[in-house]
Protein backbone atom coordinates (compact mmCIF):
# COMPACT_ATOMS: atom_id res chain seq x y z
CA UNK A 1 0.00 0.00 0.00
CA UNK A 2 1.17 3.54 -0.66
CA UNK A 3 0.65 6.77 1.26
CA UNK A 4 -1.96 8.43 -1.00
CA UNK A 5 -1.88 11.76 0.77
CA UNK A 6 1.93 12.00 0.59
CA UNK A 7 2.02 11.05 -3.10
CA UNK A 8 -0.82 13.45 -3.98
CA UNK A 9 0.93 16.31 -2.16
CA UNK A 10 4.09 15.48 -4.11
CA UNK A 11 2.24 15.32 -7.45
CA UNK A 12 0.53 18.65 -6.69
CA UNK A 13 3.96 20.24 -7.10
CA UNK A 14 4.32 19.00 -10.68
CA UNK A 15 3.72 21.97 -12.94
CA UNK A 16 0.73 21.27 -15.19
CA UNK A 17 -0.43 21.16 -17.91
CA UNK A 18 2.37 19.14 -19.46
CA UNK A 19 2.37 16.60 -22.24
CA UNK A 20 2.31 12.89 -21.46
CA UNK A 21 5.81 12.70 -22.88
CA UNK A 22 7.04 15.35 -20.44
CA UNK A 23 5.29 13.63 -17.51
CA UNK A 24 7.08 10.37 -18.38
CA UNK A 25 10.48 12.09 -18.13
CA UNK A 26 9.93 13.50 -14.62
CA UNK A 27 12.34 12.00 -12.08
CA UNK A 28 10.51 11.49 -8.80
CA UNK A 29 12.10 12.50 -5.51
CA UNK A 30 9.97 10.20 -3.38
CA UNK A 31 11.35 7.15 -1.62
CA UNK A 32 10.32 3.54 -1.16
CA UNK A 33 7.03 2.08 -2.36
CA UNK A 34 5.65 5.45 -3.43
CA UNK A 35 8.51 6.05 -5.88
CA UNK A 36 8.37 2.45 -7.11
CA UNK A 37 4.61 2.75 -7.67
CA UNK A 38 4.95 5.93 -9.77
CA UNK A 39 7.84 4.61 -11.85
CA UNK A 40 6.27 1.21 -12.61
CA UNK A 41 2.83 2.76 -13.34
CA UNK A 42 4.31 5.24 -15.83
CA UNK A 43 6.42 2.53 -17.48
CA UNK A 44 3.41 0.22 -17.82
CA UNK A 45 1.28 3.02 -19.29
CA UNK A 46 3.97 4.00 -21.80
CA UNK A 47 4.42 0.40 -22.93
CA UNK A 48 0.70 -0.38 -23.20
CA UNK A 49 -0.93 2.60 -24.88
CA UNK A 50 -0.42 3.91 -28.38
CA UNK A 51 2.29 6.28 -27.22
CA UNK A 52 2.55 8.14 -30.54
CA UNK A 53 -1.12 9.18 -30.37
CA UNK A 54 -0.80 10.24 -26.69
CA UNK A 55 2.67 11.74 -26.50
CA UNK A 56 1.57 15.37 -27.01
CA UNK A 57 -1.76 15.21 -25.15
CA UNK A 58 -1.82 17.59 -22.21
CA UNK A 59 -2.18 16.28 -18.65
CA UNK A 60 -4.25 18.70 -16.55
CA UNK A 61 -4.25 16.70 -13.28
CA UNK A 62 -2.26 13.73 -12.05
CA UNK A 63 -2.77 11.92 -8.76
CA UNK A 64 -3.32 8.66 -6.95
CA UNK A 65 -6.56 7.03 -5.88
CA UNK A 66 -8.19 3.71 -5.10
CA UNK A 67 -10.31 2.02 -7.77
CA UNK A 68 -11.85 -0.37 -5.24
CA UNK A 69 -10.77 -1.81 -1.91
CA UNK A 70 -7.79 -3.67 -3.38
CA UNK A 71 -6.64 -1.61 -6.39
CA UNK A 72 -4.42 1.46 -6.29
CA UNK A 73 -4.28 3.78 -9.31
CA UNK A 74 -2.34 6.63 -10.82
CA UNK A 75 -4.79 8.81 -12.74
CA UNK A 76 -4.27 11.35 -15.50
CA UNK A 77 -6.92 13.88 -16.50
CA UNK A 78 -6.39 14.72 -20.15
CA UNK A 79 -8.31 17.08 -22.43
CA UNK A 80 -10.77 14.41 -23.54
CA UNK A 81 -10.42 11.44 -21.18
CA UNK A 82 -9.43 10.14 -17.79
CA UNK A 83 -6.79 7.40 -17.76
CA UNK A 84 -6.03 5.29 -14.71
CA UNK A 85 -3.20 2.80 -14.39
CA UNK A 86 -3.99 0.48 -11.52
CA UNK A 87 -2.62 -2.47 -9.63
CA UNK A 88 -3.68 -4.76 -6.81
CA UNK A 89 -2.30 -3.66 -3.45
CA UNK A 90 -2.09 -7.31 -2.48
CA UNK A 91 0.93 -7.89 -4.74
CA UNK A 92 4.26 -6.16 -5.35
CA UNK A 93 4.18 -3.23 -7.75
CA UNK A 94 6.78 -4.81 -10.04
CA UNK A 95 4.56 -7.80 -10.89
CA UNK A 96 3.51 -6.27 -14.19
CA UNK A 97 1.03 -8.99 -15.11
CA UNK A 98 -1.46 -7.46 -12.67
CA UNK A 99 -1.30 -3.85 -13.95
CA UNK A 100 -4.37 -2.60 -15.85
CA UNK A 101 -5.19 0.55 -17.80
CA UNK A 102 -8.71 1.96 -17.69
CA UNK A 103 -9.71 4.80 -19.99
CA UNK A 104 -12.86 6.89 -19.64
CA UNK A 105 -13.32 8.88 -22.84
CA UNK A 106 -15.36 12.06 -22.77
CA UNK A 107 -18.04 10.52 -25.00
CA UNK A 108 -18.44 7.53 -22.62
CA UNK A 109 -18.93 9.59 -19.45
CA UNK A 110 -22.61 10.27 -18.88
CA UNK A 111 -22.39 11.85 -15.44
CA UNK A 112 -19.86 12.85 -12.76
CA UNK A 113 -20.39 13.65 -9.11
CA UNK A 114 -18.03 14.47 -6.26
CA UNK A 115 -17.89 13.92 -2.53
CA UNK A 116 -15.33 15.70 -0.38
CA UNK A 117 -14.56 14.32 3.08
CA UNK A 118 -13.01 16.98 5.28
CA UNK A 119 -14.53 15.77 8.55
CA UNK A 120 -12.57 15.46 11.77
CA UNK A 121 -12.94 11.69 11.61
CA UNK A 122 -10.87 11.57 8.44
CA UNK A 123 -7.11 11.71 8.94
CA UNK A 124 -6.62 13.48 5.61
CA UNK A 125 -8.85 15.36 3.26
CA UNK A 126 -9.92 12.97 0.54
CA UNK A 127 -12.36 12.99 -2.26
CA UNK A 128 -14.52 10.53 -4.11
CA UNK A 129 -15.37 10.82 -7.80
CA UNK A 130 -18.47 8.98 -9.00
CA UNK A 131 -18.71 8.28 -12.73
CA UNK A 132 -21.55 6.91 -14.82
CA UNK A 133 -19.92 5.31 -17.86
CA UNK A 134 -21.51 4.01 -21.03
CA UNK A 135 -19.95 0.60 -21.69
CA UNK A 136 -19.36 -1.08 -25.07
CA UNK A 137 -22.86 -2.61 -25.02
CA UNK A 138 -24.56 0.72 -24.37
CA UNK A 139 -25.36 0.07 -20.71
CA UNK A 140 -24.56 2.65 -18.04
CA UNK A 141 -22.18 1.40 -15.36
CA UNK A 142 -21.00 3.09 -12.16
CA UNK A 143 -17.30 3.62 -11.47
CA UNK A 144 -15.82 5.17 -8.35
CA UNK A 145 -12.40 6.69 -7.70
CA UNK A 146 -11.67 6.97 -3.95
CA UNK A 147 -8.96 8.81 -2.01
CA UNK A 148 -8.85 11.28 -4.88
CA UNK A 149 -6.84 14.45 -4.42
CA UNK A 150 -9.50 17.04 -3.44
CA UNK A 151 -7.34 19.77 -4.97
CA UNK A 152 -8.29 18.32 -8.36
CA UNK A 153 -12.04 18.73 -7.97
CA UNK A 154 -12.07 22.06 -9.79
CA UNK A 155 -10.11 20.54 -12.67
CA UNK A 156 -12.60 17.64 -12.85
CA UNK A 157 -15.53 20.10 -12.63
CA UNK A 158 -14.09 22.07 -15.56
CA UNK A 159 -13.65 18.81 -17.48
CA UNK A 160 -17.27 17.87 -16.74
CA UNK A 161 -18.65 21.30 -17.63
CA UNK A 162 -16.78 21.25 -20.92
CA UNK A 163 -17.89 17.67 -21.48
CA UNK A 164 -21.51 18.74 -21.12
CA UNK A 165 -20.88 21.55 -23.61
CA UNK A 166 -19.06 19.14 -25.98
CA UNK A 167 -15.84 21.12 -25.68
CA UNK A 168 -12.34 20.23 -24.57
CA UNK A 169 -10.63 21.32 -21.33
Amino acid sequence: MIAYHEVNEYLDNVELPQSIEEIFTVEHELDGREKEFLEVAKRFLRENIDFESYRFKQVHCIGTCKINLTRTALYFLLEDEIISVHKSILKDFNEEADWTITQFRIDEIKNMDFDHDDSDSSRYETGVLFLKILNERGAVRNRTLRNLNPNHFQCFRDFYTNMQQNKMV
